[in-house]
This record gives structure tokens, sequence and C-alpha cells, in this order.
């Protein structure tokens, strides 16, 4: 079935779109305005990124910190680490204890000990420590900065490492 089309009704059809086609001004604004609010209430929505790597900075230093210690208290072998403007790592402060039992991988978790640094520049006073081979009586508190962020990183009289923040 063929549905015939007058000549006057193709040019009409094949002519400029109608004024109807499209969208307004104001339809357009609107859209606009709807998509800038949820932008917004999705940034307010988002943590800063900063603290978040800062305090992810700092957990992963005390998480580091008792492993080590409780390494170097379990095997014997004092481990060393280092902490400063750069960031932090450790050593084991007997290198020859390592070989004498070839069975005993050099560490627990060999990952927990890489040198770090940190995300940022941080303000500390360098610090060394030697982990497992002292007696700890007295409560330790370094200070750590960066940029507005500051944390205070302590040693437990049972030797234990935590940060707090003010």
């Amino acid at each position: 079935m063929q549905i015939l089309v007058s000549k006057e009704e193709k040019a009409h059809s094949l002519s400029a779109p109608s004024a109807e086609g499209g969208f307004s001004l104001i339809e357009m604004l609107l859209v606009l305005t709807v998509v800038a609010i949820l932008l917004t209430v999705a940034l307010l929505a988002i943590p800063n990124h900063d603290d978040r790597i800062w305090r992810n900075n700092l957990d992963q230093l005390v998480a580091s910190l008792n492993a080590a210690q409780d390494e170097s208290q379990t095997t014997g072998i004092p481990m060393r680490v280092e902490i400063n403007e750069s960031g932090w790592r450790f050593s084991k402060s007997d290198p020859m204890a390592q070989t004498k039992d070839s069975n005993q991988p050099p560490t627990f978790i060999p990952d927990a000990y890489k040198a770090q640094a940190w995300s940022k520049a941080v303000i500390i006073e360098p610090l060394q420590l030697n982990l497992g081979a002292e007696y700890v009586a007295e409560v330790m508190r370094t200070s750590i900065q960066q940029e507005k962020r500051s944390a205070t990183l302590i040693r437990s009289s049972d030797g234990h490492f935590n940060w707090s923040s003010p």
C-alpha cells in the first residue's frame, strides 16, 4: 500500500524545522542550575583528600612502628627506625643475625618496613629509635606538622606507638 503525497506536502516536510523543535533558553538555564546545585552538593559531600592522606600516613607509620617493635621483641633482633622530614625507614641493627637461621625469613612483614615518604612535606625533629633493644620506661612524644595539620607521635611506657591530633 502506497501513500500518495502531494508536492506541497513534500516541500513542507523538507523545509526548515518548525519553531517548536529544540530547547528553549529557560529550559537550558534550568538544567544548568540543577547540574550546578548537584555538583556543589557532591563537592561538599567528598571529604578533604589531604586530611585523609595525612591520617593514612600517620596510621601507616604507627602500624609499621608497632609491627617492628613486636617483631624485634619476638626475634630478639633489634630494629632501627629513622623518622625525618622526608619519611621513615627501618633497618636491622644486627644484619648478621638474619643469616644465622636460613629457614627464618628476614622479617615477618617485609612490605611494612619499606622506606616510606610523606605525602607532603612535614616538620619533625629527626628521630632515631632502636626498637626491641631498650627498656621503655617513660612516654615519648614527638610533634609532626604538615601545613595546617599537626599530630603527636606517642610511644607509651609499654613500647607501643599511637598518634593523636589536637
